[in-house]
């Protein structure tokens, strides 16, 4: 059976032509060989620009071979952009089989951030025939979470899907709360993340589970719709705050 170390090394990229490998495996996989209608035609279009564009960035860049043990590269598809980065694998754990089950990293450096273009509210209005006031609508209601704040407006990611019926549940992680969200919002203080989840019992009703899972300061509360609005609204806006959905 193959040792922990071994396993490692046959999973993970370390040298630019490993790295350059997998992201074109992962185009290929995700966006060029896509049998069903999965993506919204603009969508497609513009994950595959911002995939050229990381492609190009990656191909001209110098990336030295990685030599000590249980530091890799791999990237990350994240909201607006593409991310090259450096981890160091804290623990791997491997199946009856010998076989990777999972990993637990941390996360070194950032090599490459290559962000897609930005949208105005009105552009993103145009693009799916709604008017401006639909799309700020969305944007209040924790429908278009992507949404960044600019002054006393909004830029939409060019990769943000047209909102869809229905709540879909999400997690806010950040490293460090304004004091403002900690003031305006008391049971974020001491905690790094939240999980919002619609209640199955009544769909007016919001779970908010705040910490990491496993962590044993977990709490939870029950918001209404109004005060999950309020709160989404409030993490969107901010540029400390980053939402996984």
């Amino acid at each position: 059976m193959q040792s922990k170390l071994e396993v490692f090394k046959a999973e993970h990229c370390f040298t630019k032509k490993d790295i350059q490998e997998s992201f074109s495996d992962y185009v290929k996989n995700n966006y060029l060989e896509v049998t069903d209608q999965q993506f919204t035609e603009n969508y497609h279009k513009n994950i595959l620009r911002l995939c050229e564009r990381f492609q190009e960035t990656l191909d001209n860049s110098l990336l030295p071979e990685l030599t000590d043990d249980w530091w890799y590269y791999d990237f990350d598809l994240k909201n607006d952009g593409i991310e090259l980065n450096l981890y160091y694998c804290n623990e791997l754990e491997l199946d009856e089989n010998g076989e990777l089950s999972g990993t637990t990293a941390t996360q070194g450096f950032t090599l490459l951030n290559i962000k897609c273009d930005y949208l105005s509210v009105g552009q993103f209005a145009e693009l799916h025939n709604v008017t401006d006031t639909t799309v700020r609508q969305w944007i209040r209601r924790g429908k278009l979470r992507t949404a960044k704040k600019v002054g006393r407006d909004w830029l939409i990611p060019s990769i943000a899907e047209k909102p869809t019926r229905g709540f879909k549940n999400v997690a806010y992680h950040w490293h460090f709360l304004p004091q403002s969200l900690s003031e305006q919002f008391c049971y974020l203080k001491d905690y790094n993340s939240i999980y919002i989840f619609q209640s199955k019992d009544n769909k007016a009703e919001f779970e908010c589970i705040f910490g990491y899972p496993g962590t044993n300061n977990r709490s939870k509360v029950i918001l209404t719709a109004t005060e999950r609005e309020k709160l989404e609204l409030a993490l969107i806006g901010s540029d400390l705050v980053e939402v996984i959905e």
